[in-house]
């Protein structure tokens, strides 16, 4: 039998689609426009500036690569953000965006709704939200929006810097707790194609990150060999982190940590395994760091940094390792990041 906060998700999900006429309590306004018709995938970067370390923006990019747009200007506001990582709505018009503040206090990032093409958004979740019961929530960690109904799962941090995953509408009514444990980090979710359970990444107090699927809860990955911390992060090496459904829902992608080398990024490969936990699967290796990989009909998209050069590249693969397809390279400081592909 479910444990009843475990089957909040399987209603939620079930449900989301009966509960989509909703308000939106649009209370800001910030310049931006929706991706083009030629737009395959969205990621983060400072690349709109001339120098590097400058606060992230989002854009999209075409199949070549050749065709970059930036899609936000909320560095252009008074109170400029940083934009983490994004998801995008089934219409491409809308995301949710894991965004922080220059200046702010560090790790402070909340969770916004924002339709890029009207130019408003909304907080969904504050970067110190109290909850019906103490302690706070914050920051927000990883949010996915469902490609076929109009619901949310996210990461926020309940206890502390310990994760949960949570349920919400764009709007952010309905939200809930879907995991509420203790001395464990819940990260990174990903819905599956069919709105039907998610994948995470789990973390336990031995510092080794996991696959695991809910609902019902159960690990995908064992992790792999290691035991040495990566510094300013929670993992070890051996951890397997940021996961994400094949377009048939039958396989997932994951990082794993192998080494903390690399100028301290760390070197992490990029594998696939079933969903059933069987035939992992190594697709790129080599000492270098791998970001979150996002896998759509196109193939897998990862950002790949080479701390010695200092370089980072939007890389594409096939789900056999095949088919390797640099979209763009960006130089050091202009900190590329967390592609996606568009519904």
């Amino acid at each position: 039998m479910i444990p009843s906060r475990l089957a909040v998700l399987t209603l939620a999900l079930l449900s989301a689609a009966c509960a989509q006429d909703y308000e939106n309590p649009f209370t800001r306004f910030s310049l931006s426009r929706p991706p083009s018709a030629d737009a395959v995938l969205i990621y983060v970067s400072g690349a709109w500036a001339s120098a590097p370390g400058q606060p992230r923006e989002l854009f999209a990019v075409d199949a070549g690569g050749s065709k970059a747009e930036r899609l936000t200007s909320c560095t252009q506001e008074a109170t400029s953000c940083d934009i983490l990582q994004a998801s995008a709505s089934p219409d491409s018009a809308r995301i949710t965006a894991v965004r922080t503040s220059p200046g702010g206090e560090p790790g402070a990032s909340a969770l916004y709704f924002m339709d890029l093409s009207r130019s408003v958004e909304s907080v969904i979740v504050p970067s110190s939200q109290a909850t019906a019961q103490p302690p706070a929530r914050s920051p927000v960690q990883g949010v996915d929006w469902s490609s076929v109904d109009d619901f949310l799962v996210y990461s926020a941090a309940a206890t502390g810097d310990l994760e949960d995953l949570y349920y919400a509408l764009p709007n952010g009514s309905e939200d809930r707790n879907l995991t509420d444990t203790e001395a464990v980090r819940e990260r990174s979710p990903r819905i599956d194609p069919f709105g039907r359970t998610a994948i995470y990444e789990r973390i336990d107090d031995t510092g080794k990150g996991r696959i695991f699927e809910l609902p019902p809860v159960r690990a995908v990955t064992a992790g792999g060999p290691g035991t040495e911390a990566l510094p300013g992060t929670p993992y070890v090496v051996g951890s397997d982190a940021d996961p994400d459904y094949s377009p048939d829902g039958r396989t997932i992608v994951f990082r794993r940590l192998t080494g903390t080398g690399n100028g301290g990024l760390g070197t992490w490969d990029v594998m696939t395994v079933l969903i059933d936990g069987s035939q992992p699967t190594v697709i790129v290796t080599g000492g270098l760091y791998r970001g979150p990989p996002d896998w759509g009909p196109s193939g897998i998209v990862f950002v790949e940094t080479d701390a010695g050069a200092g370089d980072s590249r939007l890389v594409v693969l096939q789900p056999d390792g095949s088919g390797r397809q640099v979209l763009l390279t960006q130089a050091a400081g202009f900190n590329l990041g967390s592609p996606r592909w568009l519904p």
